[in-house]
């Protein structure tokens, strides 16, 4: 079965996919991981101005809000409209990454009242 995303046709995913393809070596999948921060940071740069000291600042937004875009993207723009399922325990890692202090709020919680 295959379903339809953005007018792509992509097959059925499996829970058991992995983003990390083995194909690639640990140094070449570092090398794209900084190729495609590269590619943001400059995307960030273009919208508040391509000068030097803009390239830092474009670096430090995509640090601080990566997690919440990702977030966002994955609940509200991934799963609604396609009824594209993602794993519970990624989205709970996401929301951790997200909003480390409600993450250990909620620990604290379950450690106290529910073990």
């Amino acid at each position: 079965m295959e379903n339809k995303i953005a007018g792509a046709y992509i097959p059925e995913l499996t829970d058991e996919m992995s983003l990390c393809n083995e194909l690639y070596s640990k140094r070449c999948h570092d090398e794209l991981k900084g190729i495609d921060r590269h590619e943001i940071i400059v995307k960030i740069c273009d919208v508040i101005g391509s000068t030097p000291e803009n390239l830092h600042k474009a670096e430090e937004i995509l640090d601080t809000i990566k997690y919440d875009v990702a977030k966002y993207i994955l609940h509200h723009e991934y799963c609604p409209e396609t009824k594209n399922e993602v794993r519970p325990k990624f989205l709970l890692w996401l929301d951790g990454k997200a909003e480390p202090e409600k993450a250990q709020e909620l620990s604290n919680f379950i450690e106290k009242y529910l073990k």
